[in-house]
Protein backbone atom coordinates (compact mmCIF):
# COMPACT_ATOMS: atom_id res chain seq x y z
CA UNK A 1 0.00 0.00 0.00
CA UNK A 2 0.99 3.84 -0.60
CA UNK A 3 -0.43 5.81 2.54
CA UNK A 4 -0.05 9.02 3.10
CA UNK A 5 0.42 9.96 7.11
CA UNK A 6 -1.18 13.51 7.90
CA UNK A 7 -0.70 15.76 10.83
CA UNK A 8 -1.26 18.92 12.02
CA UNK A 9 1.47 19.14 14.53
CA UNK A 10 5.35 18.16 14.84
CA UNK A 11 5.67 14.28 14.62
CA UNK A 12 7.23 14.54 18.29
CA UNK A 13 7.11 15.68 21.55
CA UNK A 14 2.71 14.50 22.13
CA UNK A 15 0.87 11.73 22.13
CA UNK A 16 0.06 12.01 18.65
CA UNK A 17 3.20 12.90 17.69
CA UNK A 18 4.87 9.92 18.58
CA UNK A 19 1.81 7.79 17.26
CA UNK A 20 2.50 9.16 14.21
CA UNK A 21 5.96 8.77 13.99
CA UNK A 22 5.71 5.18 15.12
CA UNK A 23 2.56 4.28 12.73
CA UNK A 24 4.78 5.25 9.91
CA UNK A 25 8.13 3.32 11.27
CA UNK A 26 5.65 -0.23 11.76
CA UNK A 27 4.03 0.53 8.33
CA UNK A 28 7.26 0.29 7.14
CA UNK A 29 8.60 -2.54 8.77
CA UNK A 30 5.35 -4.21 6.88
CA UNK A 31 6.48 -3.13 3.65
CA UNK A 32 3.99 -0.50 3.18
CA UNK A 33 5.27 2.95 1.10
CA UNK A 34 4.40 5.96 2.99
CA UNK A 35 4.42 9.95 2.73
CA UNK A 36 4.47 12.28 4.90
CA UNK A 37 2.61 15.60 5.68
CA UNK A 38 2.63 17.03 9.34
CA UNK A 39 3.97 20.54 10.71
CA UNK A 40 7.30 21.73 11.22
CA UNK A 41 8.86 24.77 13.22
CA UNK A 42 12.75 25.95 14.41
CA UNK A 43 14.51 24.37 16.18
CA UNK A 44 12.86 20.85 15.20
CA UNK A 45 13.45 18.73 12.51
CA UNK A 46 12.98 15.28 11.36
CA UNK A 47 14.52 12.48 9.39
CA UNK A 48 11.33 10.53 9.54
CA UNK A 49 12.28 9.56 6.03
CA UNK A 50 13.91 10.81 3.07
CA UNK A 51 11.24 10.50 0.25
CA UNK A 52 7.68 11.86 -0.22
CA UNK A 53 7.94 14.01 2.78
CA UNK A 54 5.42 17.71 2.41
CA UNK A 55 6.33 19.49 5.64
CA UNK A 56 4.39 22.67 6.24
CA UNK A 57 6.77 25.48 7.91
CA UNK A 58 5.57 27.30 10.69
CA UNK A 59 7.56 30.92 11.84
CA UNK A 60 8.24 31.07 8.53
CA UNK A 61 7.68 33.78 5.78
CA UNK A 62 4.67 32.57 4.76
CA UNK A 63 3.45 31.47 8.33
CA UNK A 64 4.64 33.91 10.83
CA UNK A 65 3.02 31.95 13.96
CA UNK A 66 3.53 28.66 15.74
CA UNK A 67 2.17 25.68 14.75
CA UNK A 68 -1.29 25.04 16.44
CA UNK A 69 -1.93 22.70 19.20
CA UNK A 70 -4.89 20.20 19.96
CA UNK A 71 -3.58 21.18 23.53
CA UNK A 72 -3.93 24.65 24.20
CA UNK A 73 -0.41 23.63 26.49
CA UNK A 74 1.77 22.32 24.37
CA UNK A 75 5.17 20.86 24.71
CA UNK A 76 6.90 23.56 22.18
CA UNK A 77 5.72 27.16 21.15
CA UNK A 78 2.45 26.71 20.22
CA UNK A 79 -0.76 28.96 18.59
CA UNK A 80 -4.02 28.00 20.24
CA UNK A 81 -6.85 26.86 17.86
CA UNK A 82 -9.66 28.91 19.51
CA UNK A 83 -7.74 32.31 18.96
CA UNK A 84 -6.86 32.03 15.55
CA UNK A 85 -7.78 34.95 13.65
CA UNK A 86 -9.88 34.97 10.31
CA UNK A 87 -6.38 35.39 8.28
CA UNK A 88 -4.58 32.75 10.42
CA UNK A 89 -6.47 30.25 9.71
CA UNK A 90 -6.79 30.96 5.29
CA UNK A 91 -3.30 31.07 5.44
CA UNK A 92 -2.51 27.58 7.58
CA UNK A 93 -5.49 26.47 5.40
CA UNK A 94 -3.55 27.35 2.31
CA UNK A 95 -0.28 26.12 3.41
CA UNK A 96 -2.03 22.41 4.20
CA UNK A 97 -3.85 22.31 0.96
CA UNK A 98 -0.60 23.43 -0.93
CA UNK A 99 1.19 20.64 0.65
CA UNK A 100 -2.05 18.01 0.43
CA UNK A 101 -2.22 18.48 -3.33
CA UNK A 102 1.29 18.05 -3.72
CA UNK A 103 1.31 14.71 -1.54
CA UNK A 104 -1.59 13.87 -4.49
CA UNK A 105 -0.12 14.66 -7.21
CA UNK A 106 3.66 13.30 -6.70
CA UNK A 107 2.80 10.47 -4.24
CA UNK A 108 -0.73 9.21 -5.49
CA UNK A 109 -1.57 7.64 -1.95
CA UNK A 110 -3.83 4.55 -2.18
CA UNK A 111 -5.01 5.38 1.21
CA UNK A 112 -4.80 8.53 3.66
CA UNK A 113 -4.18 8.08 7.32
CA UNK A 114 -5.53 11.60 9.14
CA UNK A 115 -4.43 12.17 13.15
CA UNK A 116 -7.10 14.21 14.39
CA UNK A 117 -10.61 14.67 13.67
CA UNK A 118 -10.51 18.85 13.45
CA UNK A 119 -9.76 21.29 10.90
CA UNK A 120 -7.03 19.59 8.77
CA UNK A 121 -9.07 16.11 8.81
CA UNK A 122 -12.03 18.12 6.89
CA UNK A 123 -9.67 20.02 4.24
CA UNK A 124 -7.94 16.08 3.99
CA UNK A 125 -11.40 14.44 2.99
CA UNK A 126 -12.55 17.16 0.48
CA UNK A 127 -8.76 17.46 -1.13
CA UNK A 128 -8.58 12.99 -0.99
CA UNK A 129 -12.64 13.02 -2.25
CA UNK A 130 -11.81 9.96 -4.33
CA UNK A 131 -9.19 8.20 -2.12
CA UNK A 132 -10.22 6.36 1.61
CA UNK A 133 -9.11 8.55 4.30
CA UNK A 134 -8.64 6.64 7.83
CA UNK A 135 -8.75 9.39 10.96
CA UNK A 136 -7.16 8.32 14.10
CA UNK A 137 -9.12 10.10 16.65
CA UNK A 138 -6.58 11.23 19.76
CA UNK A 139 -9.54 12.64 22.04
CA UNK A 140 -8.12 15.61 22.41
CA UNK A 141 -9.97 16.52 19.42
CA UNK A 142 -13.62 15.37 20.84
CA UNK A 143 -12.27 17.66 23.82
CA UNK A 144 -12.04 20.57 21.66
CA UNK A 145 -15.24 20.10 19.84
CA UNK A 146 -17.25 19.65 23.48
CA UNK A 147 -15.54 23.36 24.35
CA UNK A 148 -15.74 24.97 20.77
CA UNK A 149 -18.65 23.62 19.37
CA UNK A 150 -19.03 26.94 17.30
CA UNK A 151 -15.61 25.90 15.36
CA UNK A 152 -16.39 22.15 14.60
CA UNK A 153 -20.00 23.45 13.31
CA UNK A 154 -17.46 25.60 11.20
CA UNK A 155 -14.43 24.24 10.32
CA UNK A 156 -15.32 20.21 10.65
CA UNK A 157 -18.82 20.03 9.64
CA UNK A 158 -19.11 16.50 8.20
CA UNK A 159 -17.16 13.51 8.16
CA UNK A 160 -19.39 10.96 7.13
CA UNK A 161 -17.20 10.03 4.42
CA UNK A 162 -14.48 9.15 6.27
CA UNK A 163 -14.09 5.10 5.27
CA UNK A 164 -12.63 4.32 9.02
CA UNK A 165 -11.99 5.56 12.39
CA UNK A 166 -9.60 4.70 14.93
CA UNK A 167 -10.79 5.32 18.63
CA UNK A 168 -8.15 5.20 21.58
CA UNK A 169 -11.02 3.24 23.81
CA UNK A 170 -14.48 2.64 23.81
CA UNK A 171 -15.38 5.86 25.70
CA UNK A 172 -13.74 7.38 23.30
CA UNK A 173 -16.01 5.63 20.44
CA UNK A 174 -19.49 7.12 22.52
CA UNK A 175 -17.61 10.55 21.83
CA UNK A 176 -17.30 10.00 18.16
CA UNK A 177 -20.29 8.62 17.45
CA UNK A 178 -22.05 11.56 19.95
CA UNK A 179 -20.16 14.50 18.37
CA UNK A 180 -19.47 13.82 15.13
CA UNK A 181 -22.39 11.26 14.11
CA UNK A 182 -20.01 8.67 12.70
CA UNK A 183 -21.57 5.30 11.80
CA UNK A 184 -20.41 3.02 14.82
CA UNK A 185 -19.78 0.12 12.14
CA UNK A 186 -17.07 2.28 10.58
CA UNK A 187 -15.31 2.89 14.45
CA UNK A 188 -12.70 0.72 15.58
CA UNK A 189 -11.48 0.71 19.06
CA UNK A 190 -7.42 0.34 18.63
CA UNK A 191 -5.90 1.87 22.10
CA UNK A 192 -2.57 2.68 21.82
CA UNK A 193 1.18 1.11 21.74
CA UNK A 194 4.64 1.39 22.51
CA UNK A 195 7.77 1.53 20.92
CA UNK A 196 9.77 -1.86 21.99
CA UNK A 197 13.01 -1.28 20.42
CA UNK A 198 13.02 1.94 22.68
CA UNK A 199 10.78 0.85 25.91
CA UNK A 200 12.27 -2.17 27.71
CA UNK A 201 13.10 -3.13 30.79
CA UNK A 202 17.42 -3.83 31.89
CA UNK A 203 15.77 -7.40 33.68
CA UNK A 204 19.39 -7.68 35.22
CA UNK A 205 18.84 -4.49 37.53
CA UNK A 206 19.23 -5.08 41.00
CA UNK A 207 18.42 -3.24 44.46
CA UNK A 208 19.61 -2.86 48.13
CA UNK A 209 18.15 -1.10 50.64
CA UNK A 210 19.82 1.30 50.94
CA UNK A 211 19.43 2.61 47.02
CA UNK A 212 17.05 5.90 46.39
CA UNK A 213 13.85 5.31 45.30
CA UNK A 214 13.14 7.43 42.58
CA UNK A 215 9.84 8.39 41.69
CA UNK A 216 9.59 10.50 38.06
CA UNK A 217 6.95 12.07 36.44
CA UNK A 218 7.22 13.11 32.64
CA UNK A 219 4.86 15.83 31.50
CA UNK A 220 3.86 19.47 30.80
CA UNK A 221 4.24 21.15 34.37
CA UNK A 222 0.45 22.62 34.47
CA UNK A 223 -2.38 22.22 36.64
CA UNK A 224 -4.71 19.53 34.94
CA UNK A 225 -1.82 17.39 35.18
CA UNK A 226 -1.69 17.09 39.01
CA UNK A 227 1.18 17.93 39.76
CA UNK A 228 0.81 20.49 42.14
CA UNK A 229 -1.28 17.99 43.82
CA UNK A 230 2.04 15.74 43.62
CA UNK A 231 4.27 18.54 44.83
CA UNK A 232 2.79 18.83 47.99
CA UNK A 233 2.11 15.37 48.84
CA UNK A 234 6.24 14.95 48.44
CA UNK A 235 7.29 16.37 51.97
CA UNK A 236 4.79 13.92 54.06
CA UNK A 237 5.87 10.58 51.90
CA UNK A 238 9.87 12.02 51.84
CA UNK A 239 9.05 12.07 56.02
CA UNK A 240 8.27 8.66 55.77
CA UNK A 241 10.30 7.07 53.30
CA UNK A 242 13.48 8.89 53.84
CA UNK A 243 15.69 7.46 50.75
CA UNK A 244 12.68 8.54 47.96
CA UNK A 245 13.66 11.09 45.31
CA UNK A 246 10.70 12.93 43.36
CA UNK A 247 11.96 13.66 39.69
CA UNK A 248 9.53 15.90 37.61
CA UNK A 249 10.86 16.07 33.92
CA UNK A 250 8.67 18.78 31.65
CA UNK A 251 7.85 21.95 30.11
CA UNK A 252 6.70 24.35 32.25
CA UNK A 253 6.15 28.29 32.88
CA UNK A 254 9.18 29.67 35.03
CA UNK A 255 6.49 30.96 37.81
CA UNK A 256 4.79 27.27 37.45
CA UNK A 257 8.16 25.30 38.09
CA UNK A 258 9.01 27.66 41.32
CA UNK A 259 5.71 27.39 42.50
CA UNK A 260 6.81 23.16 42.49
CA UNK A 261 9.91 23.47 43.77
CA UNK A 262 8.56 25.47 47.07
CA UNK A 263 5.86 23.41 47.26
CA UNK A 264 8.14 20.07 47.29
CA UNK A 265 11.22 21.52 49.27
CA UNK A 266 8.74 22.78 52.40
CA UNK A 267 10.67 22.46 55.29
CA UNK A 268 13.86 22.15 53.72
CA UNK A 269 12.87 18.86 52.55
CA UNK A 270 15.56 17.36 49.82
CA UNK A 271 15.59 15.27 46.80
CA UNK A 272 13.30 17.21 44.87
CA UNK A 273 14.76 17.47 41.24
CA UNK A 274 13.20 18.93 38.00
CA UNK A 275 14.57 18.86 33.88
CA UNK A 276 13.66 20.23 30.82
CA UNK A 277 11.97 18.18 28.48
CA UNK A 278 14.60 15.47 27.10
CA UNK A 279 14.86 15.69 22.97
CA UNK A 280 14.53 12.19 22.90
CA UNK A 281 12.77 9.09 23.70
CA UNK A 282 15.92 6.74 24.07
CA UNK A 283 16.96 9.27 26.49
CA UNK A 284 13.37 10.33 28.52
CA UNK A 285 13.74 5.52 28.09
CA UNK A 286 16.98 5.66 29.67
CA UNK A 287 15.75 8.27 32.10
CA UNK A 288 13.13 5.33 33.47
CA UNK A 289 14.98 2.02 33.42
CA UNK A 290 17.02 4.00 36.08
CA UNK A 291 13.82 5.13 38.01
CA UNK A 292 11.59 3.07 40.15
CA UNK A 293 7.85 4.40 39.99
CA UNK A 294 5.96 6.45 37.40
CA UNK A 295 3.27 8.85 38.78
CA UNK A 296 0.78 10.54 36.76
CA UNK A 297 -1.85 11.99 38.43
CA UNK A 298 -3.65 13.89 35.44
CA UNK A 299 -6.95 15.12 35.88
CA UNK A 300 -7.77 14.62 32.16
CA UNK A 301 -6.40 12.51 29.44
CA UNK A 302 -7.02 10.03 26.12
CA UNK A 303 -4.99 6.93 26.76
CA UNK A 304 -1.57 8.32 27.93
CA UNK A 305 0.63 6.20 26.14
CA UNK A 306 3.46 7.34 28.85
CA UNK A 307 2.08 4.77 31.02
CA UNK A 308 2.63 1.83 28.96
CA UNK A 309 6.33 2.68 28.26
CA UNK A 310 6.43 3.48 32.33
CA UNK A 311 5.52 -0.09 32.80
CA UNK A 312 7.91 -1.58 29.54
CA UNK A 313 10.82 -0.38 31.29
CA UNK A 314 9.97 -2.15 34.43
CA UNK A 315 8.20 0.87 36.67
CA UNK A 316 5.28 0.47 38.55
CA UNK A 317 2.75 2.85 38.32
CA UNK A 318 0.55 5.25 39.84
CA UNK A 319 -2.36 6.80 37.85
CA UNK A 320 -5.64 8.26 37.84
CA UNK A 321 -7.82 6.63 37.34
CA UNK A 322 -8.38 8.08 33.50
CA UNK A 323 -11.39 5.27 32.20
CA UNK A 324 -9.54 5.15 28.78
CA UNK A 325 -6.91 3.13 30.47
CA UNK A 326 -8.59 1.73 33.14
CA UNK A 327 -10.88 -0.04 30.76
CA UNK A 328 -7.82 -0.94 27.98
CA UNK A 329 -6.03 -2.85 30.87
CA UNK A 330 -8.78 -4.32 32.72
CA UNK A 331 -8.43 -7.94 32.22
CA UNK A 332 -4.90 -7.56 31.86
CA UNK A 333 -2.78 -5.43 34.13
CA UNK A 334 -4.94 -3.72 36.80
CA UNK A 335 -4.77 -6.77 39.04
CA UNK A 336 -1.07 -7.12 38.74
CA UNK A 337 0.78 -4.63 41.31
CA UNK A 338 2.32 -2.97 38.04
CA UNK A 339 -0.37 0.22 38.34
CA UNK A 340 -2.39 1.57 41.50
CA UNK A 341 -5.21 4.35 40.74
CA UNK A 342 -6.38 7.45 42.27
CA UNK A 343 -9.97 7.71 42.06
CA UNK A 344 -10.16 11.09 39.87
CA UNK A 345 -11.74 14.66 42.08
CA UNK A 346 -15.29 15.98 40.26
CA UNK A 347 -14.16 17.62 37.62
CA UNK A 348 -15.31 21.37 35.43
CA UNK A 349 -14.39 21.89 31.93
CA UNK A 350 -13.32 18.27 31.70
CA UNK A 351 -9.75 19.26 33.56
CA UNK A 352 -10.44 21.58 36.50
CA UNK A 353 -10.59 20.10 39.96
CA UNK A 354 -13.12 20.66 42.33
CA UNK A 355 -11.07 22.66 44.87
CA UNK A 356 -13.20 21.01 47.98
CA UNK A 357 -12.40 17.41 46.49
CA UNK A 358 -8.82 18.12 46.55
CA UNK A 359 -7.68 17.10 49.74
CA UNK A 360 -8.92 13.46 49.62
CA UNK A 361 -7.04 13.22 46.26
CA UNK A 362 -3.80 14.17 48.06
CA UNK A 363 -4.53 11.22 50.09
CA UNK A 364 -5.17 9.20 47.99
CA UNK A 365 -2.51 9.73 45.73
CA UNK A 366 0.07 9.34 48.47
CA UNK A 367 -1.71 6.07 49.58
CA UNK A 368 -1.12 4.75 46.13
CA UNK A 369 2.51 5.79 45.76
CA UNK A 370 3.22 4.33 49.48
CA UNK A 371 1.75 0.82 48.07
CA UNK A 372 4.07 0.98 45.32
CA UNK A 373 7.12 2.42 47.72
CA UNK A 374 6.22 -0.92 49.81
CA UNK A 375 6.18 -3.09 46.58
CA UNK A 376 10.04 -1.73 46.31
CA UNK A 377 11.13 -2.47 49.14
CA UNK A 378 9.85 -5.72 48.98
CA UNK A 379 12.20 -6.30 46.22
CA UNK A 380 9.65 -8.89 44.28
CA UNK A 381 10.48 -9.92 40.91
CA UNK A 382 7.26 -9.08 38.52
CA UNK A 383 5.89 -12.31 36.49
CA UNK A 384 6.64 -13.40 33.51
CA UNK A 385 2.88 -13.54 32.89
CA UNK A 386 3.18 -9.50 33.84
CA UNK A 387 5.61 -9.37 31.45
CA UNK A 388 3.88 -10.79 28.25
CA UNK A 389 0.59 -8.66 29.29
CA UNK A 390 2.63 -5.36 28.76
CA UNK A 391 3.88 -7.09 25.60
CA UNK A 392 0.45 -7.08 24.21
CA UNK A 393 0.92 -3.63 24.28
CA UNK A 394 3.41 -3.06 21.81
CA UNK A 395 3.14 -1.55 18.52
CA UNK A 396 4.11 -4.57 16.40
CA UNK A 397 0.75 -6.15 18.45
CA UNK A 398 -1.22 -2.74 17.30
CA UNK A 399 -0.20 -2.26 13.66
CA UNK A 400 -0.88 -5.79 12.40
CA UNK A 401 -4.17 -5.16 13.90
CA UNK A 402 -4.70 -1.38 11.99
CA UNK A 403 -2.67 -2.65 8.92
CA UNK A 404 -5.38 -5.34 8.46
CA UNK A 405 -7.82 -2.92 8.78
CA UNK A 406 -6.48 -0.84 6.15
CA UNK A 407 -6.43 -3.85 3.76
CA UNK A 408 -9.96 -4.81 4.11
CA UNK A 409 -10.83 -0.83 3.11
CA UNK A 410 -8.99 -1.13 0.43
CA UNK A 411 -10.12 -4.70 -0.62
CA UNK A 412 -14.03 -3.01 -0.89
CA UNK A 413 -12.63 -0.99 -3.57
Amino acid sequence: MKILHVIAQLPERTGSGVYYRNLVHSLSELGHQNGLVYAIQEPFNHDIQKDFVFPVQFLSENIPFPIAGMSDVMPYSNTVYSELTESQIAIWSDAFKKQLNNAKDTFKPDLVICHHLWYLCQITLDIFSDCPVVAISHSTDIRQAKRFPQLKERYVPDLSSLSAVFALSYENMADIQEVYQIDPKKIHVMGNGYNPEIFYANKKKTRSPQDPIKLIYAGKLVHSKGVFQLAQIYPSLKKKYPQIELHMIGMGEKAAKSQLHELACSSDIEGFFQYDPMPLQEDLADFMRQADIFILPSFYEGLPTIVLEAMACGLRTVVSQLPALHGLLESTLNSTGMIEYVPLPQLINQDQPVEADLPQFNQQLQLAIEKQIQRIQSNNPIASSTWEAIQAFSWPQLVQKEAKVLEEILSYR
